[in-house]
Formats: structure tokens, sequence, C-alpha cells
């Protein structure tokens, strides 16, 4: 009985004089492979002092193409396009493509994180005003998931992007201006996930919310969208 006690004792001494246990790495996601997805959006604009005449919805769309690496280290590129009417013969368009490297963590067994930075080009245009801005910056953001039930998870996605470009206003000034603005994006919703033939993938079903700050007429007035977004997502 006293050698099995001291050999418990002599075990567990390097936890009580301060050496830390060893710790499994968290675990990765490891699916490796093609991705692909697909989004539609029902988006409506806002302006910050409130002189949109017509806001109603208009279908956006988004849409990405990457490849997942077994680590979980993945590339992608995306491209967003919106036009809506906002007045009598004025025309609200905004686009953007970023091209983005990032990494897949799973920190708990139901929770997974996806960091990511990378580049972004991205246009805003107004066309009763002939206002066009076109500009290159930094995005930065992270999509999260964490699992519910059945397949069903919450996800929330950010962005967040700084533009350094150009402005051309001919009511204020023939030539182009340097200008800087800014874009912040926030979603959150419902995800379902599925595998089909070895394909896996997810359709996601929520709310979004843009913010296209300091690019709206030539007294840097703010412009927002918002509305709903349905995707899916493929890992080929």
């Amino acid at each position: 009985m006293k050698k099995y006690t001291l050999t418990l004792l002599l075990t567990a001494a390097p936890l009580f004089a301060g050496t830390p246990a060893p710790v499994a790495p968290a675990p990765q996601s490891n699916d490796q492979g093609i991705t692909l997805g697909l989004e539609v959006l029902a988006l409506r604009p806002y302006e910050s002092e409130g002189s949109f005449d017509k806001s109603n919805y208009e279908a956006a769309f988004r849409g990405s193409l990457g490849y997942q690496f077994s680590d979980g280290l993945f590339v992608k590129g995306t491209y967003f396009g919106y036009n809506t009417s906002t007045a009598p013969g004025d025309d609200l368009t905004t686009q953007y493509v970023d091209l983005a490297i990032g990494q897949n963590f799973k920190p708990m067994e139901k929770l997974l994180i996806s960091p990511f930075v990378g580049l972004r080009w991205a246009s805003f245009k107004e066309d009763l005003d002939s206002l066009t801005f076109d500009g290159y910056g930094i995005v930065i953001g992270f999509d999260a998931t964490r699992a519910i039930c059945n397949n069903f998870s919450l996800y929330a996605t950010a962005k967040e992007s700084v533009l350094f470009g150009d402005t051309e206003y001919p009511k204020a000034s023939d030539k182009l201006s340097h200008s800087t603005g800014l874009i912040s994006e926030i979603g959150l919703g419902l995800q379902y996930d599925f595998c089909v033939s070895g394909c896996t993938g997810n359709a996601r079903l929520g709310v979004e919310g843009q913010y296209w700050s300091g690019l709206s007429y030539s007294d840097t007035q703010d412009v927002s969208l918002a509305g709903f977004a349905f995707g899916l997502n493929f890992r080929f």
C-alpha cells in the first residue's frame, strides 16, 4: 500500500511543482478541396442624411471560389455586386473583389473560427451626381460557426476594409481627387450542414448589414445596405 501511494505521489508531483501537464493541440479542420460559395441577398439602401427618395429591396449577388488545405489554411477570391434605384434617374451601384488568405481553427468540438486577411478592390457609383469612386485597400475579417444540434449551427461573419483611391465628382471638380473610405460588413444567421455524393456543404439563411463610409456625395455622406442573405457553400 505504501509503495502504491508513493508511486501516485511521484507521478503527480510535476503538476504540483509547477510543471504543466501535456496538453493536446486544438483540433483543426482537415477537410481539403476546392471551395465554392453562391449567395443571393435582398438589400435596401439607407443614406446618412436621408436623401434617398426611393428605397426598396433589390437583389445582390456574391460568389466565391477558393481552395482549402489539409492543415486548415485556405485561400479565397470573392465578388460582390449590387445595383438599385434610390430616386428617379438615380442608380446606386456598389461592388468589390477580395483576394484573401485565412486559417480554420477549432478550439472546441462545436466551435469553428476562420480569421482571414487580404486585398480588396471596390467601386461606388451614384448616377444622379455622376459620382464614382474606385479604390484598393486591405480587408480583414472572420467567419465563425457554433454547432447546435442535428446539423444546425449559428453563424456570424464580419469584415472591415480600408480603401484608398480616387473620387470623380463633376459638380465640384472635373478632376480626380485622392480620397479614402471604409466598408464595414456584419452578418449572422442559421446554417445547415449536409453531405451529398462525397461533397460537403452548407446552406445559410440570415441577415446582413454593410456600411460604406465617406463615399457618397461631395461632403462624404455615408450609405448603408441592410437586408437578408441566403447562401450555399460547397467543398469538393
